[in-house]
């Protein structure tokens, strides 16, 4: 599980691990935006970053995550309507 007390930004170059299947960075003080190049992670079926301080827009590039079965976005501060 997240919950590691991380800060900062989602780094770009998270794009290039193509073989990650799940990602869990939720519970943290991460910022920023979803970098676009999660969309470069195909193999991806869980992801959350939940509990955390995201802004911005949900990428569009996540439609590319077509192995996803999970994700959780909730509790951020992301712009868009409801």
């Amino acid at each position: 599980a997240g919950d590691n007390m991380l800060t900062g930004h989602i780094p770009k170059e998270i794009g290039n691990l193509i073989k990650l299947e799940k990602i869990f960075l939720d519970n943290n003080k991460l910022s920023g935006t979803i970098p676009i190049e999660m969309g470069n992670l195909v193999d991806l079926n869980k992801l959350s970053l939940s509990h955390n301080r995201l802004t911005g827009y949900i990428p569009s590039e996540l439609k590319n995550l077509t192995k996803l079965e999970r994700l959780w976005l909730n509790d951020n501060h992301f712009t868009g309507k409801n």
